[in-house]
């Protein structure tokens, strides 16, 4: 797969709805009683409903990032900057050696759907 750096937008697209699913489905209970609170204003120093509003953040955060990496993408027709690749890639050990059994792992396959061509381009 030679040109797979030009989905890994798409990629962190959907990690980003992966993330959020998950931390909807999970958080649903939490969720209800934020709605049923009134919504503004009703996660104040609560754990549980601090810990859902990140979640669900960070995940919106991920799907904005990656529609705006797949615009500069089709803009360019190049891969990203390997800098990208190298940041996720210790993004990702570290959250491995902090929480290996997290969804932290999709973040090795992204790496090197980034740094894959700029390694290749060194190849040659």
């Amino acid at each position: 797969m030679k040109n797979i750096w030009k989905y890994s937008g798409w990629y962190l697209v959907a990690v980003g709805v992966f993330h959020n699913t998950v931390g909807l489905l999970l958080g649903q209970d939490i969720l209800i009683e934020i709605i049923n609170d009134g919504l503004i204003n009703t996660v104040h120093m609560e754990y549980d409903r601090n810990f859902l509003l990140w979640f669900v953040i960070i995940g919106f955060f991920w799907i904005g990032m990656g529609i705006h990496w797949q615009s500069i993408l089709r803009t360019n027709e190049r891969p990203l900057p390997s800098f990208l690749g190298w940041g996720l890639l210790i993004f990702a050990l570290m959250g491995v050696i902090l929480s290996p059994l997290s969804g932290i792992w999709l973040f090795f396959p992204l790496a090197w759907m980034i740094l894959q061509p700029h390694i290749l381009e060194r190849l040659k």
